[in-house]
């Protein structure tokens, strides 16, 4: 199967470990090229662009072109709300200040809240749109073959949703300073890998391309092998455990929550646990 690629940050994914993608033509041309290859392809092609290449060229000469000429094709619109690759510029579908200050939870994504690609879509007369979270790696494979497999013969389109995590961290970081210099009980996700389950085969650091997952000494001295960990640069965004699961990898991937000015039942709580554990721990 022929997938086109398209410039933008996403461009580095056509290198180890995802290599995803055979051909970068322009910023926003990957479904335009796409019309070339895939009358000599017995599979259908997919194109994926992000939204501000959607928005240069992608919607114009990919799209209109796409449903004018009755392409059977798959496009794959990462939709992260900026123009990430270039210092994450904002465009249309950018989530506006306004959309900001109402979000009740500053650390949910927000690019949700802007519909701006998805109605263009429909008003240019897109018949199959699906829009699916980026890190629900089990849903969007399932996405990913209905789309392939379908029996509907044409523009086939699918938003990849989830906000930027450069732009993410720069906006929750001082919201999230605020509510600890008021006192504020704070809640944050990190995830972590148990060294015990961990075996080895680094998988999950494969598939995943995190900066923040990878290796280090193995524990037990009998084991070569190093073990996945992951670093303090976790933002929570839970893509390895994700991952893990999607792909039946090992269950060592653990979620906690970390909470910052903890309230007094949750303080004599973690006394209680730190008690027993210590009891349970060999002399």
């Amino acid at each position: 199967m022929h997938i086109a690629a398209d410039i933008g940050c996403h461009s580095f994914a056509i290198f180890d470990p995802f290599c995803i993608g055979h051909s970068i033509l322009g910023y926003g041309m990957s479904l335009a090229s796409t019309a070339g290859v895939s009358p000599m392809m017995a599979r259908r092609t997919m194109a994926l662009v992000g939204d501000g290449g959607f928005w240069h060229n992608g919607v114009v000469t990919g799209v209109q072109s796409a449903l004018f000429n009755g392409d059977d094709v798959v496009l794959v619109i990462l939709k992260n709300g900026y123009t990430a690759a270039t210092g994450t510029q904002d465009i249309i579908s950018t989530p506006d200040e306004q959309i900001k200050a109402a979000a009740v939870d500053k650390q949910q994504s927000l690019v949700a809240h802007n519909t701006t690609i998805e109605k263009t879509l429909q008003g240019l007369g897109v018949q199959w749109l699906r829009t699916v979270d980026s890190y629900g790696v089990g849903l969007m494979r399932d996405t990913l073959v209905e789309a392939l497999t379908t029996d509907f013969a044409g523009l086939k389109v699918i938003i990849a949703e989830g906000e930027c995590q450069l732009e993410r961290q720069r906006r929750i970081k001082p919201w999230l300073a605020g509510q600890l210099s008021k006192g504020a009980r704070v809640v944050r996700t990190r995830y972590g890998v148990d060294e015990d389950v961990c075996n080895g085969d680094h998988a999950c650091i494969r598939l995943s391309g995190c900066p923040a997952l990878t290796i280090k000494d193995n524990p037990d001295p009998l084991q070569l092998d190093p073990v996945a960990t992951v670093t303090d640069g976790c933002v929570g965004c839970g893509l390895c455990g994700a991952n893990a699961q999607a792909a039946t990898l090992c269950p060592s991937f653990y979620r906690a929550e970390v909470v910052q000015n903890p309230t007094w039942y949750e303080k004599l709580l973690a006394g209680l646990r730190g008690a027993v554990l210590r009891l349970l721990q060999p002399a």
